[in-house]
């Protein structure tokens, strides 16, 4: 069988790297969790990059109140590049005033058809009506794009309820709603990025990741220490390895 466990890293925090940024309720809560129970129930996953750092593909809320709360080392799920695919999430929002106000910002240009430049986004209105938006300013570097993508999420992500669902799941939102579509970006993009020094906003990205390690249950305590006691970490995966179990259908399961 393969072995999964194998691909379980204790990484120093000083070597991963975050490619979205965090929201602040959802940070909050998960650290709480976290400090409350004393453990780490699923590691984040991870690729590494060619410049030897980790990047983050699943989990940023778990890796920034792990180094919030001091955590030297974070253990890591890392995958290999043939084992996930790399998607985007569309995002369903209530339209209200934040539509308004992205309307009257002057660093969007609102467009009825597509044109041959990438749009920052494609917004669907529930009365049918499409729009592509583009940038007011004659750029389309990185930093650019990433500065109105998060600016677009923040105007409407702190004060509404965001429903995400994988890209092109549905056609038209209901009346009363927007659809927010962003473009595809392949995975050199993403490292190019986040090499760059930017980030993008959350819950953009979508990761789709075959044999996720899941309750695990790794001390906070042992993460902490400046020197990991190897003797104690391997007695947890010899624990791992006994009790481990492939689910093959799917599983739910609540996301804390």
């Amino acid at each position: 069988m393969y072995d999964v466990l194998a691909n379980l890293k204790l990484v120093e925090s000083s070597r991963i790297c975050l490619h979205e940024s965090h929201e602040y309720k959802r940070l909050h809560k998960t650290r709480q969790i976290i400090e409350e129970e004393g453990i780490l129930r699923h590691p984040p996953l991870a690729i590494l990059m060619q410049n030897g750092q980790y990047l983050i593909i699943d989990g940023a809320h778990r890796t920034f109140a792990l180094q919030a709360l001091g955590c030297k080392h974070i253990p890591l799920q890392v995958v290999e590049h043939e084992d996930f695919h790399l998607d985007m999430w569309d995002h369903i929002v209530p339209v209200a005033t934040w539509l308004q106000s992205v309307e009257q910002d002057s660093v969007f240009r609102w467009e009825t058809e597509r044109l041959r430049e990438t749009p920052v986004a494609e917004m669907k209105i529930g009365n049918k009506k499409r729009f592509y938006l583009y940038p007011n300013e004659n750029r389309h570097d990185d930093e650019w794009r990433m500065t109105l993508w998060r600016q677009l999420v923040d105007s409407y992500n702190y004060s509404h309820q965001v429903h995400r669902l994988p890209t092109g799941m549905l056609e038209w939102p209901e009346t009363g709603a927007a659809l927010i579509r962003f473009p595809p970006i392949s995975l050199a993009e993403l490292e190019r990025i986040v090499s760059e020094g930017h980030v993008l906003p959350a819950g953009v990205t979508r990761f789709e990741i075959d044999g996720r390690l899941l309750n695990l249950c790794i001390p906070i305590s042992l993460l902490k220490q400046e020197q990991i006691e190897l003797e104690q970490w391997e007695r947890l995966v010899k624990k791992w390895r006994e009790t481990l179990r492939l689910y093959s259908k799917p599983v739910y399961m609540c996301d804390a």
